[in-house]
């Protein structure tokens, strides 16, 4: 494992509200690692893949050094794509997928992705974007109002100089 990604479902775990997970228990829902040995033709030695569990999973995560894990559960990374990244990928873009589906999304519409945890926020925004969005928002982006001082001084830079006499 190179990068694990940290999801609301290790909070979860962690805070005794979900009973079937018992301990010991690594944790990791989702994550980033190098193929070692096994991956086949699918995935080669030496390629770096994503990995995700299935929520019911009852076997050590990504915060493991090392893992097994079944083909079902990998995704080749494109090289583009560094293993940080790559290890939030498979719970906040499949999650955005899922809540644009419902929400009716079409192509030229506008988004506006409420504070719906950070990576999922953005997940939905750049989705959005990539399938047509006419504007893609996240509340979870958005700039903060300048303060009093900054705002009057920004104002009086737009009013040009008076002239003397």
């Amino acid at each position: 494992m190179t990068a694990a990604g940290v999801t609301p479902l290790e909070h979860t775990i962690l805070s005794g509200h979900f009973p079937l997970a018992k301990a010991p228990l690594v944790l990791g829902s989702e994550g980033a690692g190098v193929v070692e040995e096994g991956g086949g033709t699918d995935f080669p030695a030496g390629f770096t893949c994503d990995v995700h569990w299935n929520v019911w999973r009852f076997e050590d995560g990504a915060y493991s050094e090392w893992l097994a894990v079944r083909k079902e559960n990998l995704c080749l990374i494109p090289e583009a794509v560094d293993d940080v990244s790559a290890a939030g990928i498979p719970v906040a873009y499949p999650t955005a997928q899922v809540a644009l589906t419902l929400a009716g999304f079409q192509a030229g519409k506008t988004v506006l992705a409420p504070a719906i945890g950070g990576s999922v926020g953005n997940a939905v925004t750049q989705l959005a974007r990539a399938l047509g969005a006419r504007h893609a928002i996240s509340s979870t982006t958005t700039m903060r109002k300048p303060s009093r001082q900054r705002r009057s001084d920004s104002m009086r830079s737009l009013i040009p100089p008076r002239e003397p006499g």
